[in-house]
């Protein structure tokens, strides 16, 4: 769901305070810039006069050099490069032939493939607008630029893109686990819906004006996939029956947290606590449990929600009555990482999907 309409108005992480101080903390490996034993350039400050007495210092041997090193970028200018291909003749048997350009030089004047990757990862990767992209351009260059070229760009270079989702989509489909969910976003004033299926290293995003099946059919990723598909439940994944399905925890154990935090259910922070034990529990055998020990998280599992409910009739309250139910009846899918190794992401558009 959209920030704005979660069922909660507070809140809040479900990340619990590591008790370090802020900043790196011991051992960690930072990136401090260091000196390097091969410079690009070398510029030597001379000492040629003593400043006490004025004699020359030209051609006495300097005691020690310092050194110290600027890391800086190279002064940057539009290069242009012009590619001539020879045409000849063959004098013995007068046929005509001419070399080959390179594949990427295809008209009279164009723009490389250094500048076209630069100004598509601008535009594309960090979201800069066309226009503001051309007057980086032209900041750095002092060459002018058109928005119109940057959308030719994009227009050219479409066919490699298309490449690279089809070898995404594949990743995605031959994946054991898939994560996946939605989230708003306002195009041009109007609210559509970006669609994620995503594993550890590989992300396929869709944006749709429906929120539905009507989208997750029209992107495909989903209605092809036959592994096991990790979501908050929103109810059209189900409906892909040829995958098998598990429950995000991460958004049950936002939910708990609330139950907790702004109502004081004591149910809720154990059962916070028997999900952390199962996953220390799974990470511990590598990602799969005995069938004993299984049964022993499911015992735990059931006795808490009977907890709850029992909680809930004692406090004469009903705000997490409909919560309970949705976890004894997709209690199948919710514990399904006891039984099968996952492989975990935490790319989504919103939250972290899975744990």
């Amino acid at each position: 769901m959209p920030p704005s309409s979660d069922r909660f108005a507070n809140t809040r992480s479900s990340r619990q305070p590591s008790g370090n101080k802020p900043g790196g903390q011991e051992g960690h490996q930072g990136t401090t810039l260091r000196q390097v034993p091969n410079p690009d350039h070398r510029v030597l400050h001379r000492v040629t006069e003593c400043k006490g007495c004025g004699h020359s210092l030209e051609h006495v041997a300097p005691l020690q050099v310092d050194i110290r090193q600027v890391f800086d970028l190279p002064v940057v200018r539009m290069e242009v490069t012009q590619h001539e291909r020879e045409v000849r003749s063959c004098p013995e048997c007068h046929l005509v032939q001419q070399a080959e350009f390179p594949f990427y030089v295809t008209n009279h004047v164009q723009y490389g493939p250094a500048i076209t990757s630069l100004v598509l990862y601008w535009n594309h990767a960090q979201l800069i607008p066309c226009e503001r992209v051309t007057e980086m351009v032209k900041a750095l260059t002092d060459h002018s630029m058109s928005a119109g070229t940057v959308v030719n760009m994009t227009r050219r270079w479409q066919p490699v893109v298309e490449a690279a989702i089809k070898e995404i989509e594949t990743a995605l489909l031959t994946s054991s686990t898939l994560h996946v969910d939605e989230t708003s976003l306002r195009v041009n004033g109007k609210n559509q819906w970006v669609h994620v299926a995503s594993t550890a290293k590989t992300t396929r995003y869709g944006l749709h004006r429906s929120r539905g099946k009507k989208a997750t059919d029209d992107i495909g990723i989903l209605p092809r996939y036959k592994g096991t598909m990790v979501h908050d439940a929103y109810s059209v994944y189900p409906m892909y029956t040829e995958a098998s399905h598990a429950l995000c925890h991460a958004h049950h154990l936002r939910e708990l947290r609330a139950y907790t935090d702004l109502y004081g259910h004591s149910w809720s922070k154990e059962m916070t606590e028997a999900l952390l034990g199962m996953k220390q529990a799974v990470e511990n055998a590598d990602g799969a449990l005995p069938e004993e020990e299984v049964r022993y998280w499911e015992t735990v599992y059931d006795k808490l929600l009977a907890n709850g409910r029992r909680e809930l009739e004692e406090r004469g309250v009903r705000n997490a009555q409909n919560f309970i139910q949705h976890l004894e009846k997709r209690k199948q899918e919710a514990l399904l990482f006891l039984r099968k190794k996952f492989h975990l992401t935490t790319t989504r558009p919103s939250a972290i999907c899975g744990w």
